[in-house]
């Protein structure tokens, strides 16, 4: 199907409401009927502009991937060499970046003693490079330029919502920004002109499915999961009752983060890729607001942080247990892109290198503690287990940050999330007829069910085979941010696909399963705070 044939399509979406849709499938494809779509990734960008500096280039070539995101001709790759002989991969260099008087401190002054007259020019090379040959397709030059405080145009609506990025953050406001939204949107127009016909093939559940396909082969569930070979290894399971979560709502870019203790250091709210983070520019440490008490038999930290790339190193992420007398008796990290440690009441219990660098991007750290033992990640990867340290009692944790002295490589981190554990699955079924999991999980607003919810869902496709007499009615439940029309029809696409990754990875029959969505009809804690909300975000399994 050609991307520019609409009437075809549309005769298409006649005929399947006609005659009917197959129902093997029972994920919803939206995105089927907007026609064929181009797989990208933006590669290399670099820069021979001395004003733009690498934070800077690195900002641009992020709001470059947003903008692609936001266009209806792409389905973006973050990870060039997942891109195969399938896709565009978009290599562009800085040529021209000039604020003139119009960029950061210097307009402000100009403001102040009366000149009006200020002007930023930004000129980008762009190469479009075949994913499989390296063949380069075309090359063209995009610029921008914004006078007197206005753009050339509009900016497109590609780039309208997009905030500016990391070290962008100064032109906020100035010239210069008008100027980068203009060259994005130009950019985005001028990738989906050029990209030759062919490379358009992707359609809605091919989409959905990019990077599926399930270890061991189960190519049915493609379309409803990420790839999930990774993860094979991976048993970590989140606690199922959030005590705390920083989801970053209602923060303010610049304040101090709310919802934390500061022990030293400087810390602020920034965005970020578009995104919230809190921002560590000094060496030291923050606490989050939780009272001290004894932690849970069971338990569960995550904590995303960002890395800036292989070319950067240096940066130390430490997570604290603390004593009673509020000093650290233990401790798990993460430094220079590869080392890891753990150690508790002064002596190391692990100290292991990952088995590829941190690349440049969003990370998570994580640790399963129970009864019996101390598991931590980097990932997907199990740096320590370690059996459970007699007389170890925390009664809380502290965030240290020992950022290296490199204003284009700040430490980043956010959503911190401490949870307590329960009953296994099986006790669940027994004693209250369901399982309650947060294990499953979603992007916000997506119904593909990512990698990292692999042990989950091994665990509940292992129950099922063990008793072929078990049904089980799937049912997905949201929070209450959005409308109820959305949430509902979000926590059914939901429900379908752990369905459908469950038949199509376990070979479960059909007729033992259903699939539900219950929107935010059935909170099981108060929609008034993150943690409330976290809880409710979940995937239920009831007995039937």
């Amino acid at each position: 199907m050609s991307r520019n044939s609409p009437h075809l399509t549309a005769l298409l979406i006649v005929a399947l409401l006609l005659v009917g849709a197959p129902g093997a499938l029972s994920v919803e494809r939206t995105q089927q009927d907007e026609g064929d779509k181009a797989r990208v990734a933006v590669g290399e960008m670099t820069s021979s502009d001395d004003e733009c500096t690498s934070g800077m280039t690195m900002a641009i070539s992020d709001m470059l991937s947003s903008a692609l995101a936001n266009s209806d001709k792409f389905v973006v790759v973050d990870d060039v060499g997942a891109m195969g002989n399938t896709g565009i991969v978009v290599n562009g260099t800085i040529k021209k970046f000039d604020p003139e008087s119009g960029g950061g401190m210097r307009a402000r002054a100009l403001r102040e003693v009366g000149v009006d007259e200020k002007s930023a020019e930004i000129e980008i090379d762009f190469r479009l490079v075949d994913g499989g040959s390296g063949r380069v397709l075309e090359s063209k030059s995009v610029k921008a330029k914004s006078t007197n405080w206005d753009a050339d145009d509009t900016g497109g609506s590609w780039v309208e919502d997009i905030v500016l990025a990391g070290a962008l953050g100064e032109y906020d406001g100035e010239p210069m920004e008008d100027a980068i939204r203009e060259v994005l949107a130009r950019a985005v127009e001028m990738i989906g002109k050029e990209i030759p016909d062919e490379y358009f093939r992707f359609t809605g559940e091919e989409q959905l499915g990019v990077a599926a396909g399930v270890a061991g082969g189960a190519s049915g569930s493609a379309g409803v999961a990420e790839d999930m070979s990774l993860f094979t290894r991976y048993d970590f399971v989140p606690g199922n009752k959030i005590i705390f979560y920083d989801d970053m709502a209602d923060e303010e870019v610049g304040e101090f983060p709310y919802r934390w203790n500061l022990d030293s250091g400087v810390y602020e709210v920034v965005r970020f890729g578009g995104e919230f983070w809190i921002m560590a520019t000094d060496d030291g440490s923050v606490r989050p607001r939780i009272p001290d008490a004894e932690l849970p038999t069971k338990y569960t930290v995550e904590l995303e942080f960002y890395n800036h790339g292989p070319e950067y190193t240096g940066n130390y992420f430490y997570l604290h247990w603390v004593g009673d007398d509020g000093r650290n008796i233990g401790s798990f990290g993460v430094y220079s892109n590869e080392s890891t440690w753990l150690e508790i009441g002064g002596r190391s219990l692990a100290d292991k290198k990952l088995a590829t660098e941190l690349t440049k991007g969003i990370h998570t750290l994580r640790v399963m503690a129970t009864t019996r033992s101390i598991k931590c990640y980097v990932d997907e990867e199990r740096v320590c287990n370690v059996p459970k340290v007699e007389g170890f009692a925390p009664v809380g944790f502290r965030l240290r940050h020992r950022p290296y002295r490199d204003p284009d490589n700040p430490t980043l981190f956010r959503g911190f999330r401490f949870a307590e554990g329960g009953k296994s699955m099986r006790d669940q079924l027994d004693e209250d007829g369901k399982i309650v999991t947060h294990g499953i999980l979603f992007d916000s607003g997506s119904y593909t069910i990512k990698g990292e919810s692999y042990k989950t869902l091994a665990d509940i496709g292992q129950l099922l085979q063990d008793d072929p007499e078990l049904r089980l009615s799937i049912e997905g439940h949201t929070d209450s941010d959005g409308s109820e029309e959305q949430n509902q029809a979000l926590s059914q696409n939901r429900a379908n696909s752990v369905l459908e990754y469950l038949i199509a990875t376990y070979s479960i029959e059909r007729d033992r399963l259903e699939a539900k969505g219950w929107g935010e009809a059935k909170p099981i804690d108060a929609n008034d705070s993150a943690e409330g909300k976290a809880n409710n975000r979940r995937v239920e399994l009831v007995k039937l």
